[in-house]
């Protein structure tokens, strides 16, 4: 029973992974125009996506703005393990989308932004047919989905500064689903499969100011509190032998947890160069530390865990650092691109193949067309991850997540902004 446990501690424990490395999935900004400058964004980002990203940004804006964002990510994801087994996470397509409102209440002096993004996220599948070990140690499927709603309020204070707030009012839905070897409880019993499926609500804080130092030189500062959210939902076992059921053990059972989202500080210089050229630099600084375990209730069936209640992870806080540039064409097109290191925060002693992360770099390029009422951009971006081997990792039996780890993704982002 012991070495089942803590396969589903640890694996349990990993879905959470995913939202603490300092830039993750949807992470990567939602809007073609921010990520076309990803690097150098906090000071320059002038679409309705600054009501999340940078919100005395929205000042800016002088009419009424619809924005809505539709992405493309594709994955290549590879786990080779040191005794030989490679997987391949299969279902490599993920679309993310986002939409944004920002509305003038008063002309030049006091703005309303109202987002909904999803900001955090994991989706993995591996394939049903994973030999042994993995077969009993991975996930074939995991999903955590956020949804963040955030309204925000801008004003401008002097002609130079603009101050905003915003509140994280945001959603999870969190699932996995593992085979599960009871033959290795009740002797001769088949396999089955375990599932969580939890959901859960948080609420957060953000501020932010942009200010401008001298002519063509900005300045943009953005603080983000932390959010829990509390997991509640359900545990269900499959073929569960009926002998555990006679221990009191049961097919289905109460899921609780909760995970922090972690808080940062960002801060942006943006300079137009010429009337035609502008360069932003951007720095940010994650409290991945701030989710320290991942409790794990399973009620009358917690001895499936070995009696553990939560996991502890060792995580980092990280940093980010880049720049980003904009070169306008004429008044209509505009031409971008944007580089943006991202700092891992996972250490190797708790590494999966559910989450291969390594220190990355964001490229991008993107183009932009702007008419007197609408606005389309398109950015194209990769994700670089270094292949990384891991060793020593405190998987049980020991090391058997040590291998190396592929993990590249290929982004296509579209943007269409309505002004009314």
């Amino acid at each position: 029973m012991k070495a089942c446990a803590y396969y589903s501690v640890l694996l349990l424990a990993l879905l959470a992974i995913k939202t603490h490395a300092s830039e993750t999935l949807s992470v990567v900004p939602d809007s073609a125009q921010a990520l076309g400058i990803v690097g150098g964004r906090y000071a320059n980002l002038s679409d309705a996506s600054a009501v999340r990203v940078s919100p005395a940004n929205i000042m800016q804006i002088k009419k009424t703005e619809l924005l809505i964002n539709a992405a493309m990510w594709h994955g290549d994801i590879r786990f080779t393990q040191n005794g030989g087994q490679s997987v391949d996470m299969n279902r490599p397509w993920v679309y993310p989308a986002s939409m944004y409102l920002v509305q003038p209440i008063i002309d030049d002096r006091l703005s309303f932004g109202l987002g909904i993004s999803t900001p955090y996220g994991m989706a993995s599948a591996y394939p049903k047919g994973m030999g042994a070990p993995l077969r009993y140690a991975l996930p074939y499927l995991s999903n955590l989905i956020t949804v963040d709603i955030t309204p925000a309020f801008a004003v401008k204070v002097t002609e130079d500064l603009s101050f905003a707030v915003g509140m994280d009012i945001m959603y999870a839905d969190l699932q996995m689903k593992q085979f599960y070897p009871w033959g290795s409880l009740v002797p001769g019993a088949s396999e089955g499969d375990i599932q969580i499926h939890g959901q859960g609500w948080g609420v957060g804080a953000y501020a932010g100011v942009n200010w401008t130092v001298a002519k063509r030189h900005r300045f943009a500062l953005v603080g983000r509190l932390p959010v829990k959210v509390r997991f509640r939902g359900d545990f269900k076992a499959s073929n569960m032998p009926p002998a555990l059921m006679g221990l009191g053990f049961s097919q289905n059972s109460n899921f609780n947890s909760d995970m922090t989202f972690p808080g940062s500080i960002s801060a942006g210089y943006g300079f137009d160069v010429t009337d035609r050229f502008t360069i932003g630099f951007d720095f940010k600084w994650s409290q991945n530390s701030s989710h320290d375990d991942l409790p794990l209730l399973i009620g009358n069936n917690q001895p499936l865990l070995g009696g553990a209640t939560s996991s502890v992870f060792g995580w980092r806080n990280s940093i980010d650092l880049g720049t980003g540039m904009t070169y306008k064409l004429n008044e209509s097109w505009v031409l971008r691109g944007g580089y943006m290191y991202s700092e891992n925060s996972q250490p190797a002693n708790s590494y999966s193949p559910m989450v291969c992360t390594n220190d990355r770099s964001i490229l991008s390029l993107g183009v932009g067309w702007r008419g007197k009422s609408r606005s389309v951009d398109f950015t194209y971006a990769y994700v670089y991850n270094p292949t990384r081997v891991i060793s020593g990792s405190s998987s049980n039996p020991p090391g058997q997540f040590d291998g190396s780890y592929r993990h590249q993704w290929q982004v296509f982002s579209l943007s269409v902004t309505q002004r009314f």
